[in-house]
């Protein structure tokens, strides 16, 4: 990680909410999956392993939260997407594919724009000005506009 994202990182949890910090870590889970494709595409395994294994103990803080939720169908949901992730991630080590790596990205990429779009219509129920809640493009490719803050 540059010293730029570094510094964006941390500037953006002081002070965030909970929903905030949550989607930097998914920011995180994506960037880290994707960057395993990329390293699976120049065949370079130590990159590879480093990225899927960070992006594992990140599932692992996602999945220590959800306890913490009120909502029993939520809990039950995010449980079994994480689990989705984990076991896609793993699977992907043995097939290696570069696109599987970007799909299951862009799968969290989905799901970090549900929770901004909670947090949208949380701050608009409480009366703060609109959030601009821009969308992600689709289909992958080489844009990195969702994982790369």
């Amino acid at each position: 990680m540059t010293n730029i994202l570094r510094a964006y990182r941390t500037s953006s949890a002081e002070g965030a909410t909970h929903i905030g910090l949550l989607l930097s870590v998914y920011d995180a889970l994506a960037e880290d999956i994707a960057l395993s494709g990329e390293a699976e595409q120049n065949a370079d395994l130590p990159a590879r392993c480093r990225h899927s294994q960070h992006a594992l103990l990140l599932l692992g803080h996602l999945e220590s939260w959800v306890p913490s939720l009120e909502d029993a169908t939520l809990e039950q949901s995010l449980l079994c997407f994480y689990k989705y992730i984990r076991a896609e991630l793993l699977r992907l080590q043995t097939v290696r594919s570069r696109e599987g790596f970007v799909e299951l990205a862009m799968r969290v990429c989905e799901a970090r724009a549900a929770w901004q779009s909670k947090q949208a219509q949380a701050r608009s129920a409480i009366g703060d000005p609109e959030v601009d809640c821009t969308e992600y493009p689709d289909g992958g490719g080489d844009s990195r506009a969702c994982w790369s803050a």
